[in-house]
This record gives structure tokens, C-alpha cells and sequence, in this order.
């Protein structure tokens, strides 16, 4: 492993474009090395409609140059996703997550075939911008892959040293139809518009409910969709019958009447079945219209998770407005079987449908499905490689007992992937994850993150020392043999003082199918131990203390007491002004004007304060502008912005000499380092302050 890979943030330390990936910080590039892809590289990125989850696999190639083996703190690969309803011109910034890596002993499995590269995922939950059906919403994705250095912010440009970038188009499911939308369609003028009432313009709150299960379109509506069209959206027998004749093919005896029906639904679309059948017979694999690219596991969330490329604008039997068709991904997976032999873990389905023209390089698909590997978990001592397979098939599901089996429409890919260590299912009853962080990484006695730290659903990797915020989430294991036991949660306030309490608020579960529901504990506060199926992720409870205390939490299971005790410090506090009293807690912002309404394009001085009892970061941002792009604002500070500043104010300038004259907003930052509603890290405060460039 190279010198810069090793020592890649202490190089950062002395110039931020030691690698020539910030060439507007104002220091000199010492080697030019952009998006190296040498030890890994994105794979695929994609979109679930279904989950409203942005997906992205890594590959990673070596056996060595991830910071150590599986017991060491290892190394990131961070992933920011953007996405772009413009085509590029314009981003949003829809969020991080990270996987862990090691160095992992390259080898093969018990069919000789090499492990590497191995295939992680990270993903984030997103909730896009929606339209109605009859106006199909296909934005733009873009991924940044970064080994190491987590991509900043907002920064949709930017390069990574270690890593990878990569765009695809998605579709976004579409929303129920709204009034708005009948205006739009008839395309009404502004004069027409102004006679209606305002208030049948008004959208509904966010997020606008679903539209509801859609009709499938009739064997003879679909042939007619596809007789005589264009090349390009031409489709033949064998692909849209497909999913007619499967229809019939269903379990239990059947009569030969049973199959007069469709016979005749064949005749009356003018299909000639029994060519189409032969074709179907004949030929398997069939990519032309989608194709499964990768699969991967993604530790953080417990999914297996396959991408496939849908290829055509046509074949997927209607558009976005009618039930479509169905692609089918079935998983396999072998995590140490003694005879070699995949296991069958399940099937998704995602919808697709016809689209007028898609984008060239088509429409990219995530199909996660939530899998229970706590089975197969071991110690970090032993690394666990699996392989895992998907089977993708459209129109019809593929096998669920044989994982060869190739569907006529569709294909499957093979892969292998680590799993995280961790305690394999033994029996006992404990807190696994406390707000959102592994247990064993928050501090027993101060209630603050242990250097190591992750947020377990996205593996972002936390500084040391954070507080909680907000609402506190806690998760036990799925153990089998801890399933008809009852437990409870009880919380008591350290810091204040007071009893024991009964934790007995209702908490969120989403099962196996994905689907969500509230849980609300019994008398005093007992309940049933969870099940995989009912609750994926081992949900056992969650409470909002609020405040800034420290609280002790503990897990009483029935009939053998209190077996597990852990405690958070809640931080809730972050204040943008200063406030009397609290010199921890403190914004405020001071710009050098001279009492002038008007100030000169160049540098402006002025003072600052930006201090949390649990700090971060503090940055500065212009917005405003003639065009709404604010050109580089660079600013000068004897402090990093790693650093509070004291609480009387530090000294900064900003330089404004590239702004064009107008009115702009120049805003202070202020983050904290607590973790989020055990989802997310770090508040910002802002304070604003006005001026105009003359």
C-alpha cells in the first residue's frame, strides 16, 4: 500500500489539495491522483420506488489497504447521492451512508471461485419530488463514491482521491392525481386561472397519499398497445403474453373448461399461442429489455440488494397510469453450507412499466429485500464470506427451489459478500443498539459514542464523544429462542434524579414485507419478545426525553429481571443568538458595514461566535444573487473550522470581490455533533445577516 493511502489524512492535514481534488483552496497540488479506482469502484446505483431508497454498490478489489483486519477500526467508503430533476443543471443533495472495510484475506469458495472482489451496498432513504401518473418523473442520479474522506455537502462537483462518481436515471413512483393537475393538463389560461377559487389550487400537505392499486390492461388492450408501433416500442407475442399465460398456469386441479377463457381472450387478441409457446421453449436469458448488473449486502440494513437495467421504453405492458408488469429478483445465498448449496431467501418484486422515450442509458432499479443473517454471524476473528445469488425474471416469478433455473426473460448474476461480525444467535436478551449506535460503542458511564462509533442504519462514522438528540431508538436481538418471552423497558433521569419509570409510548416496526406499524406496550410497559418477520430490525422501544440530562436505560426480560443496563446523554440544546447564562451554547454573527447600506466587492471583516457543549463545525455560505449561483466566497480565519471559537467572538473576513452587485445573504453555520433521532448526525443553527454589494 502506498504512502498517500495510508497516510491520507494527515497529508489532507498539511494541504486539503495535497491530491489536486480542491484546487480552489488556494494550495498547490503535490500529486495528481483524482477518482482512483485501483482498490474500489461503484458498481451500480439505483433507485427502489417501492421503498423510496437510493441504492449504490461497491466494489472492493484487494485484499489489503482498508486500515487492517476485521478486529481493527478498518476504514469507510462513503457514498453522497444527488439527485437532479434538470438534467444536471440544478442537484439536491439527498444524503450520506458509509460501509465499513478491512483487509480481508483474499481466497475461494467451495467452488474453487475467488472471493474478490467483494460487494457491499449503502443506501439512504429518499423522499422525491412526485407528479401525477400521466407525467412520469425520471430524475437524475449521481453518486460519489470516496474512500476515507467523506464527500462534503452540497458539493455535487466534486472528486474524489480514492473512489468513484457514477450517473443513472431513475422513476420515482408517481402520487395521487390533485386538482392542480386538471389545470396543468388543460393548460389554462392565466386569466382562466385567476376566476378559480385559491384554495382548489392548493396542493395537499406532503407527503400527498399514494394513488392506489391500478387495473392491469386486458391481453387484447396490450396486444393493440404494440401492433403496428414504431421499431423502436415494437414488441413481440412471446414478451407481452408472457405474463396471460402465466396467469393460468395456477396451483390445484383444473378442468379443461378451466382453459377455454384464455384460449379464447388468445383468439380474440389475435395471438397465436401456440408459436408463441414454442419460442418461449426454445430460448431462456433473454436481456434484451432488462438485465440484472449487480448484487450486493448491505450491512447496515440487513438487505440483500440486486440493481437491474431496464433497456426499452416499450415491453413492460402499459404505462405509468395502468398496473404495468412485474420484475421478479429472487436471492440466494450460501454463508458456509457443508454440501456447497444455495438457500432461498426470497423474492421482490418491483413494478415497471411503458414509458414514451426513456433516457439512453435506460432506467436503473434497486430490489432490496430484508434478510435475517444473524444465524451466521461470528466474532470479528473469522470473517464470514458468503455468496450470494440473484435471478432476475420479468413477467413471471423465477424458482424458489432451484437456483439454476434460468427465466425465459431476464438473467442472474453471482456474487460474494462479507458479513459484519457480531454476536451469533445465543439465547441471550440484551440492548443491541442504543439511539441507533451499537451499544458497545456508546459509553457506559457517560452516555457519549466510543471512537469507532457508526450510525447503524446509513454506517456513517461518527467523531467520539456524541450526545443523542431527539428521539432515542433502541433494538435487542431477533434471537429465535429468546421469541414467547416478555420483556420491558424502564428509564430513569441520572442527572436530575427521580424513579424508575415505565418506557410504555407506542414505537414503529416495519416487517418483512416492508410494510410499517405502530406497537404499543402492555401494563406496565411489558410486551413480547419481537420476531424477525414482525419487526426487522429488532425494534424494542423508543422514548423523546428531551431536555439535556443523562438517562440510564434498562431491559427487564419476565422472569429473570433487569439483564441489560445502558445510558445516553440527550443534548437538545443549539442555539443560533446568545443567550444569558449559557456561554457553551452560543451564535452570533457581526459584520464590519460601517453602518453602510451598500459595501465595497472586497474582502468584509467581521467577528463571530460558534460554540455547542458538544461542537463540531462551524461554516459560512452567501446566498442571494442576480442568478441564485453564488460565485466562491473564500474565507480567512486564524481558527479551523473544527475549532469553537471563544465565546467573546473571533475574527474573520470573507471575501466578496467575485459577487456582482446585488443583495445577499451571508449565513453562519453552527453544528453540533449529536446523533439525530438515532438516524442522523449533527444539527446546524444558522444566523443570517443581510448586505448589498454596490
Amino acid at each position: 500500500m502506498t504512502r498517500e493511502r495510508t497516510h491520507v489524512r494527515r497529508l489532507l492535514a498539511v494541504n486539503p489539495n495535497y491530491f489536486g481534488t480542491a484546487p480552489g483552496l488556494g494550495f498547490e497540488a503535490v500529486l495528481d491522483q483524482k477518482g482512483d479506482t485501483t482498490y474500489e469502484a461503484l458498481s451500480c446505483v439505483s433507485f427502489s420506488p417501492e421503498r423510496d431508497r437510493l441504492e449504490a454498490t461497491i466494489q472492493v478489489k484487494r485484499s489489503s489497504g482498508y486500515g487492517g483486519p476485521l478486529c481493527s477500526a478498518g476504514t469507510s467508503e462513503h457514498v453522497r447521492f444527488y439527485v437532479s430533476y434538470d438534467e444536471g443543471a440544478t442537484w439536491d443533495d439527498a444524503g450520506a451512508a458509509s460501509a465499513s472495510v478491512h483487509d480481508i484475506p483474499a481466497g475461494q469458495d467451495c467452488e474453487k471461485a475467488a472471493q474478490l472482489p467483494l460487494s457491499y451496498v449503502v443506501g439512504v432513504n429518499y423522499q422525491p419530488k412526485r407528479k401525477w401518473c400521466a407525467t412520469p418523473v425520471l430524475p437524475l442520479v449521481r453518486a460519489i463514491l470516496s474512500w476515507e474522506i467523506m464527500p462534503d455537502p452540497g458539493m455535487p462537483d466534486q472528486t474524489p482521491i480514492w473512489g468513484d462518481v457514477r450517473e443513472v436515471h431513475v422513476q420515482v413512483r408517481p402520487r395521487r392525481w390533485i386538482l392542480p393537475d386538471l389545470v396543468d393538463s388543460l393548460k389554462l389560461s392565466d386569466a382562466a386561472i385567476a376566476k378559480l377559487p385559491p384554495y382548489l389550487l392548493e396542493e395537499l400537505p406532503s407527503p400527498i397519499p399514494d394513488p392506489g392499486p391500478k387495473l392491469p390492461l386486458p391481453l387484447s388492450a396490450v396486444a393493440e398497445l404494440y401492433a403496428g408501433g414504431e421499431k423502436e416500442h415494437a414488441v413481440p407475442a412471446h414478451r407481452f403474453a408472457l405474463p396471460h399465460l402465466a396467469a393460468t398456469q395456477v396451483a390445484g386441479t383444473m378442468g379443461v373448461t378451466s382453459y377455454v377463457a384464455p384460449a379464447n381472450l388468445a383468439l380474440e387478441s389475435k395471438i397465436d399461442l401456440s408459436e408463441v409457446l414454442k419460442v418461449l421453449e426454445s430460448a431462456s436469458g433473454d436481456t434484451t429489455y432488462e438485465q440484472i448488473e449487480c448484487v450486493g449486502l448491505d450491512n447496515n440494513a440487513d438487505q440483500i440488494v440486486g440493481t437491474f437495467r431496464v433497456k426499452r421504453p416499450s415491453g413492460f405492458s402499459g404505462g405509468p397510469c395502468t398496473a404495468g408488469s412485474k420484475e421478479y429478483v429472487a436471492y440466494w445465498a450460501d454463508f458456509g453450507s457443508k454440501d456447497c448449496s444455495y438457500t432461498y431467501l426470497g423474492t421482490v418484486e418491483v413494478a415497471t412499466h411503458d414509458y414514451a422515450t426513456i433516457p439512453s442509458g435506460g432506467l436503473c432499479y434497486a430490489a432490496p429485500l430484508t434478510v435475517d443473517l444473524g444465524q451466521f454471524r461470528k466474532g470479528c476473528d473469522t470473517p464470514v464470506i458468503g455468496r450470494v445469488r440473484a435471478v432476475l425474471s420479468w413477467g413471471t416469478p423465477p424458482s424458489t427451489t432451484n437456483p439454476n433455473a434460468v427465466p425465459h426473460w431476464g438473467n442472474r448474476i453471482d456474487t460474494h459478500v462479507q458479513l459484519r461480525p457480531g454476536h451469533a444467535y445465543d439465547g441471550v436478551a440484551r440492548i443491541t443498539l442504543v439511539g441507533g449506535v451499537e451499544s458497545s460503542k456508546v459509553d457506559g458511564a457517560t452516555g457519549l459514542t466510543l471512537p469507532g462509533g457508526h450510525i447503524a442504519e446509513t454506517g456513517y462514522a461518527l467523531p467520539d464523544a456524541c450526545p443523542f438528540a431527539g428521539q432515542v431508538t433502541l433494538h435487542g436481538p431477533l434471537d429465535p429462542a429468546l421469541v414467547g418471552s416478555s420483556y420491558r423497558i424502564r428509564v430513569r433521569n441520572i442527572t436530575a434524579g427521580g424513579p424508575v419509570t415505565d418506557l410504555t409510548s407506542a414505537f414503529f416496526v416495519v416487517d418483512q414485507n416492508g410494510v410499517g406499524s405502530w406497537v404499543t406496550p402492555g401494563a406496565s410497559g411489558w410486551i413480547g419478545w419481537p420476531t424477525w418477520s414482525s419487526d426487522t430490525t429488532g425494534v424494542l422501544g423508543m422514548f423523546t426525553p428531551g431536555g439535556d440530562d443523562l438517562w440510564e436505560v434498562q431491559l427487564e426480560v419476565g422472569g429473570l429481571g433487569v439483564v441489560d443496563v445502558r445510558r445516553v446523554q440527550m443534548d437538545n440544546t443549539l442555539n443560533s443568538s446568545i443567550v444569558v447564562g449559557d456561554p457553551d451554547n452560543a451564535g452570533d454573527l457581526n459584520l464590519q458595514t460601517m453602518g453602510q447600506c451598500r459595501v465595497p466587492k472586497a474582502p468584509l471583516a467581521g467577528t463571530f461566535v460558534a460554540r455547542d457543549e458538544h461542537f463540531h463545525s462551524w461554516s459560512f455560505s452567501v446566498l442571494g444573487g442576480p442568478t441564485g449561483t453564488v460565485p466562491a466566497t473564500p474565507v480567512t480565519c486564524a481558527i479551523s473550522p473544527a475549532t469553537q471559537t471563544p465565546a467573546g467572538g473571533q475574527p474573520f473576513s470573507i471575501d466578496l470581490s467575485a459577487l456582482a452587485s446585488c443583495g445577499y445573504v451571508v449565513r453562519l453555520g453552527i453544528t453540533d455533533r449529536a446523533v439525530v433521532n438515532s438516524t442522523g448526525f449533527g444539527r446546524t443553527a444558522y444566523v443570517d445577516r443581510g448586505i448589498c454589494i454596490e
